[in-house]
């Protein structure tokens, strides 16, 4: 660092040298004099040197704006190493100071604004949902100019406070740069963030009290390193990166739960915890397609991952916060990793007996009610549990997954109950001789038929949703008909309803229907989505 010199009120010399920055992003660039174009290695941008050069130039023109601007006009005498350190501390304190808590402090609330949402995606999708409060130029520009004020700090809690804010600063500009990369599935783009994760983590390592942050950063940069030998197919390269990962983000979790400061970046540490789990599953589905010789089956999971990215930014209001949790993604991915180890005879999944072009998967759901029959003396309260199979991919039907119509992808038990005109079902039910109102019988017997087994020689659908999805649904679905129907409205009371199983289900889906479970007659669902966009994603 060069001396800082004032003479009538002309600034010389303030910064000697400043890395080359990137016209994109403003981290630093890496060149040398031959080279006439330079590739930023954060952000991936190219640039000629020349313009790296000029934009070099415009920032140091703005460092000296700065510098002039924060000093007083008084100063006319060379501010060194070897002038009056009083002179210095005071300059700093009553010029510097001040202009610098200002920006330090939005840059600050921002920088754990920033922490609180996980900065990682799953490859073939993408995250805009974080908003970045500040461009990453000027934070790695207010950088500079706290590189260009050091000599002016001459006792140790000014340079203490000088390091916190520019070790802060520099780590919030390459997180930045991150959120960018979030939202875009450039290539290379784990690369990238590995790279960033890696500078920030770099700049706060000697800031005690940001420890735990730095070594979120560390394991964030492992899981883009793993994220990144996925992305090419090289499944066997992530899995080290990711135990590493999963060491240091449980250290930081530990830390963080100690220290209430930084309690805002918890929930966030669980769903990049969720994401480390998310990618040994897509490890382990990428080596069993290997193992198995079956190399293009990992271009169904792929479009899962990119149908699911499109759920999250496409669901009905009410579905989103659930879609756009990693852990969601974790719950599918872990019944595709099961797929694949049934496809390849190291483990089972649930079948329905039958045969079919593709096995589609329901989630089965028990509904435990009572209802009142009978009249006067004959009053009584009857038990039952019935058994219902909700498709598990019936987001990709649209009257279910709004709500309008969730019959559609169920076995509709309610509307296939028993019914023998008006006069008779009245007199049925004043004498108290019901024994049920629905009609669902047929599906325990499917259930309890599932047994382990082995997918061979047939395709396979992966679940769109999870369990507590589909009790979701199984809740709408029992709205629906208590409006639709008087008689039910009047007469149910409803348990909660529990998951029992996923099993899956021959079907021999054709352009118009699914053909699943065809002997169920009435019972037999309507939709389990949309059949073209399925066929993408099954194993």
């Amino acid at each position: 660092m060069g001396d800082t010199i004032m003479n009538d009120n002309k600034v010389e010399n303030i910064v000697t040298m400043l890395a080359l920055r990137c016209k994109s992003c403003s981290a630093p660039l890496s060149a040398k004099p031959s080279d006439d174009i330079i590739r930023c290695e954060y952000c991936g941008t190219t640039q000629k040197l020349i313009d790296a050069r000029a934009f070099y130039d415009q920032i140091l023109g703005q460092v000296n704006a700065w510098i002039r601007q924060a000093l007083p006009a008084s100063i006319g005498t060379a501010v060194s190493g070897i002038a009056d350190p009083i002179a210095r501390h005071m300059v700093f304190m009553n010029n510097i100071k001040p202009r610098l808590m200002t920006e330090y402090n939005e840059y600050r609330f921002n920088f754990f604004n920033l922490l609180s949402h996980p900065m990682i995606v799953l490859p073939y999708m993408t995250d805009n949902s974080i908003t970045p409060y500040s461009d990453p130029k000027n934070v790695f520009l207010f950088q500079a100019k706290i590189q260009s004020i050091q000599p002016l700090t001459v006792e140790d809690e000014s340079k203490e406070l000088v390091a916190e804010i520019g070790g802060l600063s520099i780590a919030y500009g390459y997180l930045l740069n991150n959120v960018g990369l979030m939202a875009d599935l450039k290539p290379e783009r784990y690369y990238f963030m590995a790279q960033n994760f890696d500078a920030a983590a770099d700049a706060i390592k000697g800031i005690e009290k940001f420890s735990c942050i730095a070594d979120r950063l560390k394991a964030l940069s492992r899981i883009s390193k793993a994220l990144d030998s996925i992305s090419n197919q090289k499944a066997e390269l992530a899995i080290n990166n990711l135990k590493e990962a999963e060491d240091t983000i449980t250290k930081a979790e530990a830390a963080v739960s100690q220290n209430p400061d930084m309690g805002v970046m918890f929930q966030a540490m669980k769903m990049e915890k969720s994401l480390i789990n998310c990618g040994f599953y897509l490890s382990e589905i990428q080596s069993l397609s290997s193992y198995s010789g079956n190399a293009a089956g990992i271009i169904p999971v792929n479009n899962l991952l990119g149908l699911l990215s499109h759920l999250q930014i496409n669901s009905p209001p009410k579905w989103q916060a659930r879609f756009k949790d990693i852990s969601h993604h974790e719950q599918i991915l872990r019944v595709v990793s099961e797929i694949h180890r049934a496809k390849s005879r190291q483990g089972m999944i649930k079948i329905v007996p039958g045969s079919g072009t593709i096995l589609a998967p329901f989630w089965a759901i028990d509904i435990p009610y009572t209802f009142q029959t009978g009249a006067l003396w004959r009053t009584k309260g009857i038990e039952v549990t019935e058994t219902i199979l909700v498709s598990a991919t019936f987001p990709l039907d649209a009257n279910a997954f709004s709500g309008i119509a969730p019959r559609l992808v169920l076995t509709d038990v309610f509307n296939a109950r028993e019914r023998k005109g008006f006069l008779v079902d009245s007199m049925r039910r004043v004498s108290g001789k019901e024994t049920s109102i629905s009609g669902g019988g047929p599906v325990r017997e499917v259930v309890k038929n599932a047994q382990p087994g082995y997918p061979l020689g047939v395709g396979v659908l992966p679940p769109l949703s999870t369990s507590q999805d589909a009790l979701i649904l199984a809740q709408e679905y029992i709205a629906r008909a208590c409006e639709a129907d008087k008689t039910i409205r009047n007469q149910l009371r409803l348990s909660a309803p529990r998951i029992v199983d996923l099993i899956f289900v021959p079907a021999v889906p054709d352009a118009n229907r699914p053909n699943v479970m065809p002997w169920l007659g009435e019972l037999s669902p309507n939709s389990i989505g949309n059949l073209q966009t399925l066929s993408s994603i099954i194993l």
